[in-house]
């Protein structure tokens, strides 16, 4: 803003006393209309992306209230163009399991109808983490450790909302972290539990 106002001063000037200035300072002064145009324009953009992404905040608090009420889900804004939805494991799948049951597709449904007023090219992350302990006996055959546990599971939601949901997947991108971001403690089967979770980050960091 204050680029703009510098600028439109001194358009001001050109404007009143164009008989003042050389040629070369003209030139310039002029060249740099370009430059408020695209201040202006990326201005709109972002009060745009701004007022999606609070659009969709309060939609997935509203849709997502019973769940994060009784479930453990949390919806919270991360940045003025970012939200994050955070989905324990035990709502999405099964014990000892990577494919999502019938009661997280139904959550993850939920999460797709507030991205309705998105924009085409609105990025989603997808994040999995698991716990500090191994793989268990069940998913050992499949999973070598955490880290592929971790993107099977993040890929497994990626799946339902491009499959099952029809989310254009040039916009997911995938990610597994494993146990390195807990948010709990590990030592503790309520901090274990807590850490076994799938973050879905909707729009830009910054």
């Amino acid at each position: 803003m204050k680029h703009i106002k510098h600028y439109l001063w001194l358009f001001s000037i050109l404007a009143i006393m164009p008989g003042c200035l050389s040629q070369a300072h003209y030139n310039e002064l002029m060249g740099n209309a370009s430059d408020i145009k695209q201040l202006k324009t990326n201005d709109k953009q972002q009060d745009k992306k701004i007022e999606e992404i609070q659009n969709t905040l309060e939609k997935l608090q509203s849709s997502l209230r019973p769940e994060m009420q009784h479930s453990g889900v949390s919806v919270e804004k991360t940045t003025a163009t970012s939200v994050k939805v955070s989905l324990p494991h035990a709502i999405l799948f099964g014990s000892g399991s990577a494919r999502i049951d019938t009661t997280g597709r139904s959550v993850l449904a939920k999460v797709v109808e507030s991205l309705h007023g998105t924009s085409n090219d609105t990025p989603i992350r997808i994040v999995g983490y698991t716990d500090s302990m191994p793989v268990g006996d069940k998913l050992r055959d499949r999973y070598k450790d955490n880290w592929e546990l971790s993107s099977a599971r993040a890929a497994a939601v990626a799946r339902v909302l491009i499959w099952g949901e029809e989310i254009d997947k040039q916009r997911i991108h995938v990610e597994g972290r494993a146990d390195t971001d807990p948010v709990a403690d590990n030592s503790t089967p309520e901090g274990r539990e807590k850490n076994r979770r799938i973050e879905i980050f909707i729009g830009t960091p910054g």
